[in-house]
């Protein structure tokens, strides 16, 4: 994982510089700390400078095997987004980690309840007398299907909060 990150950072890095960018990066390395600082600085300006140029003439390429944010999570698949989520994590400290790994939870709960959500809708069109006929209140369904002789509904409980 942390090697795709770091392979769309040099991607990114490399179509925002030149050669002579490139060259200076490795002088900087033979200067005496006292002038580092201020050539670091103008190292960054001249990327600056050739970025708001590139940009001007022409549009951004799509990077090799990323595609677009989905930002519809309650309908959508989150997945794209969950992938995201896991490259940020390695170059993350301690507090980030932990909100990334609550965001990624919620988003993975947030499918598994899409999931029995639409498992609740197949079960109405299998069995509408199960739900009292409206349709309004699942838990009949339940309730009338616990009656049945033979069927332990803690197995089907089990089901729906098994991690995939």
């Amino acid at each position: 994982m942390e090697e795709k990150g770091t392979g769309l950072i040099t991607a990114f890095d490399s179509l925002f510089t030149t050669n002579k960018i490139q060259m200076l990066k490795v002088l900087f390395t033979r200067l005496p700390s006292a002038q580092q600082g201020g050539f670091a600085i103008y190292i960054k300006f001249l990327e600056l400078q050739y970025t708001l140029r590139f940009l001007r003439f022409q549009p951004v390429p799509r990077f090799a095997g990323s595609k677009p944010l989905s930002a519809d999570f309650f309908s959508g698949d989150s997945s794209d987004t969950i992938a995201l989520l896991d490259e940020l994590l390695p170059f993350s400290g301690p507090a980030e980690r932990t909100r990334i790994e609550n965001i990624k939870n919620m988003l993975q709960n947030i499918a598994k309840m899409k999931e029995m959500m639409e498992m609740m809708e197949m079960l109405k069109e299998m069995f509408p007398e199960g739900f009292g006929g409206d349709g309004e209140n699942p838990m009949d369904f339940f309730s009338g299907m616990a009656g049945m002789s033979g069927m332990d509904m803690s197995s089907v409980f089990d089901m729906f909060g098994k991690e995939n």
